[in-house]
């Protein structure tokens, strides 16, 4: 991640890097129907070719790379206006295999594109879905598999019923739950596939760390962060099934959402595509919009917690294990001073855990650390230790993000800035606000 040193101690854990393969193990194009040159990508040499005068797609595609290598992102839609409808499919898989060959070079992920051309070209929706799946698919070949790719955080001995390292299988059970394996483990409990065999069908299993779970008010807040959870119903909010509250044995139940967090994206890519960066945040705070109504604040909005579907590609909100509850008729169980959270995403007032202070603004300023990252690379706030990170969230300056990438404009510059303010009331004024300010501002972009 961006601006983490390794010393660092957080009080959450981070997602483990997976391998991306290198670039030579990328499918090579096949060529396009007619004769044309190859792709060229921004960091390859001048392509020089004499092209005949009557080929309008290689000389299409000439001056549709130059532009990629001037660090323009043309439009597919102008050169396909260009030339007769007879050449328009062979044209646009062309420049299209151009497009995602020079995102794949620049680290781009191309999940976020897929929906992105489907609905830019629905007439040529079976051309768009082939190269897409020829793409990813080269995103996977020489992949390892990311559960023994990099070792996962330990949970504490106190938890036998816990599948080891080493256990079969399908063969230790959770309950009625066949637990096939460990998904990823943090400072709050492990997470573990598993098979429902009374449904049929694969589920995620959370089991707090025994010491998260050591008083009654632990047990008492983690059953009313997921008996909250359970109401809620978003496509964009991970379905939570049931919770097991027999002492001794506490786990929760939750879909089995496919795919790879934000966190992996953004280790491996630094930042995403601006448009792909306000989009993703436009769905989450359009997401969070539900669980404010019913006075549940997140408390840990950051990008291990939001998991990309592979099948949807949407982002996926998880874990609501540390959410904060604004119920007059039930008492608070988090006390003053209390730290919940992950220090680089926290807001000044969750930074100091001022409990009548978290509210909806909290998760706001988290998404709009996100939004930070997703479009720089960089964190808004930085620091060596936990502590140097505590103390900047409340001293430290944010750098403008057009001033880490000057492609930002100066209003989505502002809007972002704006999200992360110091104080509750110089933020947005929900996330419905967010979210439509967001949405007006996608309408001026194009592709």
């Amino acid at each position: 991640m961006a601006n983490s040193p390794d010393n660092i101690e957080e009080t959450e854990y981070e997602m483990p890097a997976l391998f991306v393969p290198p670039a030579s193990s990328r499918p090579q194009p096949v060529p396009a129907p007619v004769a044309s040159p190859p792709a060229a990508t921004p960091s390859s040499r001048p392509f020089v070719a004499v092209v005949p005068i009557d080929d309008p797609i290689g000389e299409c595609l000439m001056r549709f790379n130059d532009e990629l290598r001037a660090g323009v992102r043309p439009q597919i839609e102008d050169y396909l206006n260009e030339v007769t409808p007879s050449v328009r499919d062979p044209l646009l898989i062309a420049l299209l295999r151009a497009e995602l060959t020079a995102q794949l070079d620049e680290g781009e992920p191309l999940f976020i594109f897929r929906r992105q051309f489907l609905e830019r070209f629905p007439k040529q929706k079976q051309i768009v879905e082939r190269l897409f799946t020829e793409f990813e698919a080269s995103e996977t070949t020489d992949v390892r598999n990311e559960h023994t790719a990099e070792p996962f955080e330990t949970a504490p001995d106190s938890e036998p019923f816990v599948p080891g390292p080493n256990s079969t299988p399908m063969k230790s059970l959770l309950g009625r739950f066949q637990v096939i394996r460990e998904l990823g483990a943090g400072a709050n409990g492990r997470v573990f596939l598993a098979r429902d065999p009374k449904l049929g069908r694969e589920v995620a299993i959370k089991i707090p760390h025994a010491e998260r779970l050591k008083s009654p008010q632990d047990i008492e807040r983690f059953l009313r962060a997921t008996r909250a959870a359970a109401q809620l119903r978003h496509e964009n909010l991970c379905p939570i099934y049931e919770v097991n509250d027999v002492p001794g044995q506490y786990f929760l139940v939750m879909a089995h959402i496919k795919g790879k967090p934000l966190s992996h994206f953004l280790n491996e890519h630094k930042r995403l595509p601006i448009r792909q960066a306000v989009l993703i945040t436009k769905l989450i705070a359009t997401a969070m919009i539900e669980p404010h109504q019913k006075g549940i604040v997140h408390r840990d909005l950051k990008p291990d917690n939001i998991q990309i579907d592979e099948e949807r590609h949407q982002p996926v909100i998880m874990d609501f294990g540390l959410a904060h509850f604004d119920m007059p008729d039930e008492p608070q169980l988090t006390q003053d001073g209390q730290l919940m959270g992950t220090p680089y995403y926290m807001s000044p007032e969750q930074a100091v855990g001022h409990s009548p202070e978290i509210g909806p603004a909290t998760d706001l300023y988290a998404l709009g650390v996100m939004m930070y990252e997703m479009l720089t690379g960089q964190r808004p706030i930085t620091g060596r230790t936990v502590g140097e990170v505590l103390k900047n969230v409340h001293t430290q300056q944010p750098i403008p993000p057009n001033e880490h990438r000057p492609q930002i404009d100066q209003t989505l510059s502002d809007l972002c800035l704006k999200a992360i303010a110091k104080t509750p009331a110089e933020r947005f004024g929900s996330m419905a606000e967010f979210a439509k300010v967001l949405a007006n501002y996608l309408k001026t972009l194009k592709g």
